[in-house]
Order: C-alpha cells, then sequence, then structure tokens
C-alpha cells in the first residue's frame, strides 16, 4: 500500500510542524491571514454574533500568522526573544485546548450531564 501523505518524524511535535508552516509562507501571506482573522472577528463582533468559539479560533489562527511574522527565520534567538515567542504560543496553545473542550460539549448537545 502506498500512502501519499508524509508522516512527521516521532521526534517532531505539533508545535515544530506549525513553526515550519509558518516560516514556508510569505510575509505578505501571513498579513493576510492574520487580517482575515481579524476582519472575522471585528465583524461577527460588530454584528452581534461573535461567540467564543468563533473568536477563539480566530484568536488561534492570528497568533499563527502573528508568530510566523515575529519568529521567521532571519530573526535573532535572544533570550526575551524566545520568552516572548513561548508566551504566544502558550496563550495560543490554552485558547485552542480551551475551545477543543468547548466544541466537544457543542458535539454532545444538550443531553450531556455533569
Amino acid at each position: 500500500m502506498n500512502h501519499a501523505a508524509p508522516l512527521a518524524a516521532p521526534r517532531e511535535s505539533v508545535f515544530v510542524v506549525l513553526a515550519s508552516s509558518a516560516r514556508k509562507l510569505s510575509y505578505g501571506e501571513l498579513s493576510s491571514i492574520a487580517a482575515a482573522s481579524g476582519v472575522i472577528a471585528l465583524a461577527a463582533a460588530a454584528l452581534g454574533i461573535a461567540s467564543w468559539m468563533l473568536l477563539a479560533a480566530c484568536y488561534v489562527v492570528w497568533c499563527f500568522a502573528g508568530w510566523g511574522i515575529l519568529f521567521h527565520s532571519s530573526t535573532p534567538r535572544t533570550l526575551p526573544w524566545r520568552a516572548f515567542e513561548w508566551t504566544i504560543v502558550g496563550s495560543a496553545s490554552a485558547v485552542c485546548i480551551v475551545l477543543g473542550v468547548g466544541v466537544f460539549f457543542w458535539a454532545l448537545g444538550p443531553r450531556w450531564i455533569l
């Protein structure tokens, strides 16, 4: 059997795969992704239809694009810069986990009981 999709090496984490994906995109593409997520969040909030799941998803997408812009391969790797990078990664990871839990309970519907 021949598989078409390449598998990540066992030593690679989700963060390494996302970082390499962000570094492959140009600054213009990353800026467009960040701007589009901001426009979607702003429009949803202005129309009064912004759920916390939509805003959380926009924030995670914005963090991905911002991470790619700020920490492209040409930026220096000083200690304060790495701390800032991990702050963005940590906040986006926390929001992504909360979003995943919210989607799980949304999929369960109104019948779930703790």
